[in-house]
């Protein structure tokens, strides 16, 4: 089985909801999403050297917005595959908390004000 093989029944594994709950939201939620930061840090700094800037940050953004949907989706779906199931309810609440904040903020209707002016306020 050659290795894109594994990874995306790895991949289709957490999106078919056959892993455990902790695996989809420490290790694959969260753990994961940390090295994808600092990846798409560097990433950009390399961009910013050689002069790729805008097409780096339109790459990012689609990455971004698939691996948001297939961890959302794989969480969802893996809720229930734990012991205690009131921590299937907290995952999907979670989920639902994350969508609609995500839809509020992108849609303008609330929105954080940056450290910078928070600072500048004090």
């Amino acid at each position: 089985m050659s290795n894109i093989n594994k990874i995306e029944n790895l991949l289709l594994s957490y999106w078919n909801g056959k892993e455990k709950l902790w695996k989809a939201f420490w290790l694959m939620g969260f753990a994961f999403q940390i090295f994808l930061l600092f990846f798409f840090i560097f990433i950009i700094y390399i961009g910013s050297l050689i002069g790729l800037s805008w097409s780096i940050q339109i790459t990012i953004f689609l990455i971004s917005i698939i691996y948001t949907i297939w961890i959302y989706v794989s969480i969802w779906n893996c809720a229930y595959n734990v012991k205690k199931k009131y921590w299937g309810h907290i995952a999907r609440f979670y989920i639902i908390l994350n969508i609609i904040l995500f839809f509020l903020l992108y849609s303008g209707i609330i929105e954080i004000e940056s450290y910078q002016n928070i600072i500048k306020q004090s």
